[in-house]
């Protein structure tokens, strides 16, 4: 994930820096030293990003805010619990 990325999916779930943060785990001043580029973003940034956008897309029920391989992960995952497809 690079730093536009990063922004586009926070300004796509409609979230200011201070709520990423907050859902996130990380203050404010994270999230803009990352947007920034000041910090790198590391594997965990990118986990938890995807998990709160995930959480938000089955909260407003809009699939859509959910990145790509996520909900490619997420279709996986009901199809092997319904018993139709074993893991990719």
């Amino acid at each position: 994930m690079t730093v536009d990325d990063l922004i586009a999916l926070r300004k796509k779930l409609g979230l200011t820096q201070a709520e990423m943060g907050k859902r996130m785990g990380v203050a404010m001043r994270t999230i803009q030293d990352l947007e920034a580029g000041i910090s790198k973003i590391k594997p965990l940034h990118v986990a938890a990003a995807e998990r709160i956008a995930l959480a938000l897309a089955i909260e407003r029920e809009e699939p859509m805010l959910a990145p790509v391989s996520v909900r490619r992960q997420a279709l996986a995952l009901a199809r092997m619990l319904q018993g139709e497809i074993g893991a990719p």
